[in-house]
């Protein structure tokens, strides 16, 4: 899972918050608010792809966003954090 707020610009940034080399896909499912991502597992791994989504500013599993970078977010990607 990836905490995000449901909004229109969703799918896009998310997706591309988890372009890390190895990942052959990244899909967003609105509904259920998870990012299934297929990777190879030769290049790159769940941990290096959370941590570049947390970068971005997306709070995942294992990591915390930074607050910063995620206050830099448009406010339409805010969400209630989970602390």
């Amino acid at each position: 899972n990836v905490y995000k707020k449901e909004v229109i610009t969703e799918k896009k940034t998310i997706e591309k918050a988890a372009a890390v080399k190895g990942v052959k896909k990244a899909k967003w499912d609105k509904k259920t608010k998870i990012l299934s991502v297929t990777f190879d597992p030769k290049q790159t791994g769940l941990d290096k792809i959370q941590l570049q989504i947390a970068a971005a500013g997306y709070d995942t599993p294992k990591y915390r966003a930074n607050d910063e970078t995620y206050e830099s977010l448009h406010s339409c990607c805010h969400y209630d954090r989970k602390k």
